[in-house]
């Protein structure tokens, strides 16, 4: 799901030159709603496409009661104060660059991903931001 995402946008990062690197995914079942978690997937993506200097790195790592998906991406300036913001239903890092978005993305995915039993968090380190998504795998 996550690379047929990524197609989807492939017009996007090479017209904003985004170098993109993906670890070869593959992943057992998980209990999730698939219109969600597609809407989960393509959320991030497009937060990734709106925000990112030059790269996005997406991963899938394989831990004992969940799958977790990183995706990292550059960005320009973060004031960690924002961070514990980051959910809230109309934060935007930059208003300038909503391009007509309400800044509800990471909103959204934190409200399906939790129906989903399921969690997500966001990081900074330095000049990147990461965002984790945790989705339960089916036993």
């Amino acid at each position: 799901m996550v690379v047929e995402a990524m197609l989807m946008f492939y017009n996007e990062f090479e017209k904003n030159q985004l170098n993109v690197h993906m670890d070869e995914m593959t992943a057992s079942p998980i209990l999730a709603d698939k219109k969600a978690t597609n809407r989960i997937v393509t959320n991030i993506i497009q937060n990734a496409l709106r925000y990112a200097k030059s790269y996005v790195t997406i991963n899938l790592v394989e831990e004992e009661t969940y799958f977790r998906l990183k995706v990292a991406n550059d960005i320009d300036q973060f004031n960690r104060t924002e961070l514990n913001r980051i959910f809230d239903r109309s934060f935007q890092l930059d208003p300038s660059r909503s391009g007509g978005q309400l800044g509800l993305g990471l909103h959204i995915v934190q409200q399906l991903i939790n129906k989903q039993e399921g969690k997500v968090a966001a990081d900074v380190h330095e000049d990147e931001f990461m965002i984790d998504v945790w989705f339960k795998k089916w036993n």
